[in-house]
């Protein structure tokens, strides 16, 4: 194995990082959507036959340039992030309090499951042009989650509720962009089915089952 630098966020400079890469993993992250198509043209043309792309919660720019790539590929269309809860470790360790706008379930995935299905797309033939909704094992509301968090740091957690704007505030504070902001905020006030109800794919594809946010919780319980 050869380890490369570089950023996907600049394909420009990825021709030497590209060369001799048969299969390749995409993530959409924020200031992807600009170059991302740059970035899938130019791995195509370096010889890339199998694609993975993690959508960024609907089919954009990315997404569409990957999937009229001419080559294999497999959308990842993972739910909400176990991950995201790291975002409550600093009001929990400060306060022992999370603040959020809702409390409307969400069949969180644990990103390493993610990861699992990625692989096996990459590596296992009879993948190609499907979309994978990916889901944890439940459907889990924030006070429920919460409350998993209690048990596995020992000390009580407080839900607030704060409202819409709040919410948005927050996030624009952090330097995320309004309308980034209000499509985030917006997704949890008015969920969908796919987001809030469990599907097996995990299992399906990985052959075992997915892991629980309880086992994500003591993965990570030392961060909070």
């Amino acid at each position: 194995m050869e380890l490369v630098q570089g950023t996907h966020n600049a394909p420009e400079k990825l021709g030497a990082p590209l060369r001799g890469v048969s299969r390749l993993h995409i993530t959409v992250t924020a200031g992807l959507a600009e170059v991302g198509p740059e970035l899938v043209e130019r791995a195509v043309g370096a010889g890339v036959r199998r694609i993975t792309v993690v959508w960024g919660g609907a089919v954009g720019p990315v997404e569409e340039a990957v999937a009229g790539s001419g080559v294999e590929w497999t959308r990842l269309e993972a739910q909400e992030f176990m991950s995201n809860t790291l975002t409550w470790a600093d009001s929990i360790r400060a306060e022992g309090v999370v603040r959020e706008p809702y409390d409307f379930p969400s069949a969180l995935v644990h990103e390493a499951d993610i990861a699992a299905v990625a692989a096996v797309a990459l590596l296992d033939d009879g993948h190609s042009g499907r979309s994978y909704n990916l889901t944890g094992p439940e459907s889990l509301t924030p006070s429920e989650r919460i409350a998993i968090l209690s048990r596995a740091v020992g000390r009580d957690i407080a839900f607030q509720s704060i409202t819409h704007e709040q919410a948005i505030d927050r996030l624009t504070a952090t330097g995320v962009s309004r309308a980034d902001a209000e499509y985030v905020v917006g997704w949890y006030a008015a969920p969908d089915a796919s987001s809030t109800t469990v599907d097996d794919t995990v299992t399906r594809v990985t052959g075992r089952p997915a892991r629980t946010f309880t086992q994500w919780v003591d993965e990570h319980a030392d961060r909070f």
